[in-house]
């Protein structure tokens, strides 16, 4: 082997992105065969991968894109490039869907196939699943003398009864993580068989698909640092592509004196040029539309904007996205009984998160979600409005239900004996018991009527039913749209978005996500509805004195 082969050969082995471009081929948006050339959205890409390389740090990334980035190809690249050129590296690629997992696949094949031949390594195997670098023969002594660098790519569809935890995997991609069915469990697998070494790599991309579920909590612990995963975000104007030029001086001129003050301040904060925002403006026109939110769930500018945009949530997204803007933490205490009175500890690992301490002689109530106490469960949350609806304190934690009864009761009596309607279904029972032993007495009774006796009698707490939960939802979602409620909870609006209608048209958390505080504060508005029926007048009330209401109750 002369001199050149070696350093060409060393080349291919240590330049990524020279043998990227020099050897591989996709196919491209027209539907043709090109050379693989490296966007401005790889090449950042790359850039950190080498930022690890180069340190002898973990490879771990978690990457929140726009779409038509470009990071499946690349990954598959990636992935491409290091299995092929190394002996005993099992890599593997997972999509959200069947027909993705096929995509990826057909990507890894076409770029095997399109090699030049001396860069060919042996193959066993190329079917649906897996790319066997092998040497294929059955004579077991020239196996042995030249086996081929035993190295594979291997493809499954999250969900599926392939994806296991035996092998070890040096190389995984896992696409649209955000769509994973039961992605916890999924990946939980996975990232088991990947070794914390240096020489491995694990990508996890995806677009946004709501707040809440693994991709989300993944992404917000990895900002945080609380995860070795290094997150990346990618809006879309990083692709310089996304331009479209004015036909004249005068239609530029028009288009900046249009600007909205969000569009100014866009460009501003990240130096747009006015053909950037033309393209914004004409994708919005023709691809989204003329529908702004579905821009920001395909194209967002901020990694806020990408998962506050995607998702079918409940309740308004823009109303959302400025209470969210407005959030802030409260402080945490714990509550103690004493003969004076309750009392506040303040630690930052209380339980109760507290914007507004009491005042004298103010209504208050409170609303309450039971959960089973389990420490992976769903959460106990209480939540207090004051006399304008506005939350001032949040209970929020694990706990038994009969502990949580004395937690509801001691909150209750911070503030002002509040009235307190607590969810009557389930585990709720016991807390209700539990409040009672307590001696509480400001307590909600549902309304129950009695077709027989043709009057209408009271039922501790409050009861979720297949008619009283959409109207309570409902009735939330009016407040939230008309800024009726004030909530300067970051968790209490992350549920909210995470709030989504089904396909059968019922209301839930999505996977991955709880509605723990959306149910405690529907509840606690409830409550304040009856509770300021003096002095407030809800819009439709008519649907508090509906007969059908009450007799779903009595059930």
């Amino acid at each position: 082997m002369s001199d050149k082969t070696k350093l060409l050969l060393k080349k291919i082995k240590e330049d990524r992105p020279f043998y990227l471009e020099k050897f591989l081929k996709i196919r491209n948006k027209e539907a043709k065969l090109i050379p693989f050339k490296i966007n401005d959205a790889q090449e950042m890409f790359e850039e950190e991968i080498k930022k690890c390389e180069e340190k002898g740090i973990l490879k771990r990334f978690i990457v929140l894109k726009a779409r038509q980035m470009g990071f499946s190809t690349y990954s598959e690249g990636y992935i491409f490039h290091n299995t092929t050129t190394n002996t005993f590296t099992n890599s593997m690629i997972i999509a959200h869907e069947e027909k993705a997992t096929q995509n990826l696949f057909n990507m890894s094949k076409l770029y095997y196939d399109e090699l030049p031949v001396p860069l060919k390594p042996m193959i066993k195997y190329s079917n649906g699943k897996e790319l066997v670098f092998e040497n294929p023969t059955n004579d077991p002594h020239e196996k042995k003398n030249n086996p081929g660098l035993r190295s594979k790519i291997t493809v499954s569809t999250a969900g599926t009864v392939e994806v296991g935890r035996s092998a070890t995997v040096h190389n995984l991609h896992a696409s649209e993580v955000a769509f994973f069915p039961d992605a916890g469990t999924t990946m939980l697998g996975l990232l088991q068989c990947v070794p914390d070494t240096p020489n491995s790599c694990v990508i996890l991309e995806s677009t946004a698909n709501g707040v809440g579920g693994y991709f989300y909590d993944m992404w917000q612990k990895a900002c945080r640092g609380e995860n070795d995963f290094i997150p990346l975000f990618y809006p879309w104007f990083t692709d310089r592509s996304y331009t479209t030029p004015f036909k004249d001086e005068q239609a530029k001129e028009i288009f900046e004196q249009s600007l909205s003050d969000y569009e100014v301040n866009l460009m501003k904060t990240n130096n747009l040029t006015l053909e950037q925002m033309n393209w914004r403006r004409r994708t919005i026109a023709n691809k989204c539309a003329g529908d702004e939110e579905l821009f920001f769930q395909e194209y967002p500018s901020t990694p806020e904007e990408a998962f506050i945009a995607s998702g079918r949530p409940v309740f308004n997204i823009s109303a959302l996205r400025k209470y969210l803007n407005h959030a802030k933490p409260g402080k945490k205490f714990y509550l103690k009984e004493n003969g004076d009175g309750i009392h506040t500890i303040e630690d930052d690992k209380g339980y109760v998160e507290i914007w507004e301490m009491p005042k004298e002689n103010e209504f208050y109530v409170i609303g309450g979600d039971v959960a089973e106490g389990k420490i992976d469960g769903d959460y106990s949350v209480g939540i207090v409005l004051n006399q304008n609806c506005d939350v001032v304190a949040k209970w929020y934690g694990h706990i038994d239900p009969d502990l949580f009864g004395k937690e509801l009761t001691k909150l209750a009596r911070l503030y002002n004996d509040a009235y307190l309607g607590v969810e009557a279904n389930n585990h709720g029972l016991t807390t209700l018991k539990s409040i009672q032993r307590e001696d509480y007495w400001n307590l909600y009774f549902a309304k129950i009527y009695d077709r027989f006796t043709d009057s209408i009698t009271q039922k501790l707490g409050w009861q979720t039913t297949s008619k009283t939960k959409p109207m309570m939802i409902d009735k939330l979602g009016e407040f939230i749209r008309e800024f009726h409620i004030g909530i300067p909870s970051k968790k209490i609006i992350e549920e909210c978005l995470s709030y989504i209608i089904e396909d059968n048209g019922s209301t839930n958390a999505q996977i991955g996500s709880h509605d723990d505080c959306v149910m405690a504060l529907a509840i606690a508005l409830q409550v304040w509805l009856e509770g300021k029926s003096d002095t407030f007048e809800p819009e439709n009330s008519d649907e508090y004195d509906n007969e059908d209401y009450y007799e779903e109750v009595a059930e």
